[in-house]
């Protein structure tokens, strides 16, 4: 019977953990992780919001398929060392410390929140949602308080203001550069900052907050100079990677700081797979390893790590990166390559404006869009694409994803997209044949590709 360990709760620890199970029946799979009960990070918004109010409603897995596959979860603990020549991990419960053998092991140990240098981000009233239990935090701040400063770029971060809007608080998001920096154009950023200000999100942008201020308790901040009144500070500016165990143990970090992987997501020690924010990943369209801390991205990469670890030998060529999440009223779909991340990997791209089709115009079924834009590499072939629209989004985003998956040439592309012979049920049908998977933030709201959507929105 093979023993396998997975270190980490996230959706890459636990999608390990089902993947091993599934791959051997017959081992022993165990999850190790400091969460009281592994939950989906997506769902943090919506525990603020109030759509979900426990943990249980946040689960990865319920307690009913662990139990089908014979996964056994020990938690809250915090897994301290491995010994990878004796292949025992050691462990924290109650203050004692435990050890346990493995023959193969996953690490899924996620990402730290990164807070920025700000004096007075020490103060009470200053938090993160990287934990159900700064989630609470929030829950119980909000409760009393009637103005809050969200600081990030990213969806969720985008999300929790929205949800803390939803209690009827007056939220300003403050952004150094611009919103979704990393997943969007400029001009669609700019296009959903004056949209989401018509929302009433308040946008505080083009500088840091410079200081959080009050005595022990945050009562204000101080953007370009000016004091905004506040009692809450959510603070939502990315992940680092928590790679303590690994560096403790010997396995090699690449220059990103995130654990080295290779196609096959083992490390660089025997039987020791990483997957998740953790480690790195290969990009689909250069096959380079990035750090792409995506929830979609981890569980597919934990799925691979699991079952290789259970005796399997899978590898991938890459991952394709494809958000979507519904903000404000506005749908946004970002897949593969933006001009920021094509940067980081040396991809010469250029972006081109795409406009609605005729036939989509014309068919009041197929709805349109407000905005979106296509990237193409040296060779003209698609690489990236991005779209906002207010509803039917999804029947647009998956001809988009299929460009990028396949790198279809621009020209060819345009023309199918423009065919007045190109409609909504045609769309459809190749919905349902579709194999992608989306990361989607929320939960009540959240989009994908899939026929359900599909159908949802054309009904």
């Amino acid at each position: 019977m093979k023993r396998i360990v997975v270190i980490g709760g996230s959706a890459a620890g636990m999608m390990a953990a089902i993947a091993a199970a599934k791959q051997d029946p017959a081992s022993e799979v165990t999850v190790l992780t400091q969460d009281r009960t592994p939950y989906r990070r997506p769902a943090i918004p919506a525990l603020i919001a109030g759509y979900i109010t426990e943990p249980a409603g946040a689960k990865i897995f319920s307690s009913e398929t662990l139990a089908r596959y014979n996964v056994k979860l020990i938690c809250p603990v915090e897994a301290t060392n491995i010994d990878p020549k004796n292949k025992v991990i050691f462990f924290q419960s109650n203050a004692k410390e435990e050890k346990l053998s493995y023959d193969a092991a996953v690490i899924a140990t996620g990402g730290h929140p990164l807070i920025p240098k700000i004096p007075g981000a020490d103060k009470n009233g200053v938090c993160t949602f990287t934990t159900y239990e700064a989630a609470a935090e929030i829950v119980e701040i909000a409760k009393t308080e009637s103005c809050a400063v969200v600081i990030g770029a990213g969806f969720i971060a985008l999300e929790i203001a929205e949800a803390l809007m939803h209690k009827g608080i007056d939220v300003y998001f403050n952004v150094r550069s611009r919103i979704l920096r990393k997943l969007l154009e400029p001009e669609i950023s700019e296009f959903l900052t004056k949209k989401f200000e018509q929302q009433g999100l308040k946008m505080l942008t083009g500088e840091a907050i410079s200081e959080i201020g009050g005595a022990n308790r945050v009562e204000y901040v101080l953007h370009k100079g000016k004091k905004v009144s506040a009692n809450l500070v959510v603070v939502g500016t990315g992940v680092k990677p928590n790679v303590a165990i690994a560096e403790k143990c010997g396995i090699e970090l690449a220059p990103t700081g995130a654990i080295k992987v290779d196609n096959s997501l083992q490390t660089s020690v025997s039987d020791i797979y990483a997957a998740g924010d953790c480690a790195e990943s290969p990009d689909l369209g250069t096959g380079r390893f990035v750090y792409m801390p995506v929830g979609s991205v981890g569980a597919y990469a934990g799925k691979i790590a699991g079952a290789n670890a259970a005796g399997a030998d899978q590898q991938t060529k890459g991952f394709l990166r494809a958000q979507a999440d519904q903000i404000l009223g506005l749908q946004i779909f970002s897949i593969g390559h933006s001009t920021t991340t094509a940067e980081q990997v040396n991809l010469k791209v250029g972006a081109h404006d795409l406009s609605v089709p005729q036939s989509a115009i014309k068919n009041r079924v197929a709805g349109s869009f407000e905005a979106a834009k296509i990237l193409t590499d040296s060779n003209d072939r698609i690489v990236g694409a991005q779209l906002v629209a207010r509803k039917h989004g999804s029947q647009f985003a998956w001809q988009l994803c299929k460009a990028v998956l396949q790198a279809e040439d621009k020209k060819e592309f345009l023309q199918r997209f423009n065919s007045p012979w190109m409609k909504v049920a045609e769309a459809l049908v190749h919905a349902l044949k579709s194999t992608i998977a989306v990361e989607t933030v929320g939960t009540e709201r959240a989009l994908t590709l899939a026929d359900a959507a599909n159908q949802k929105n054309t009904s």
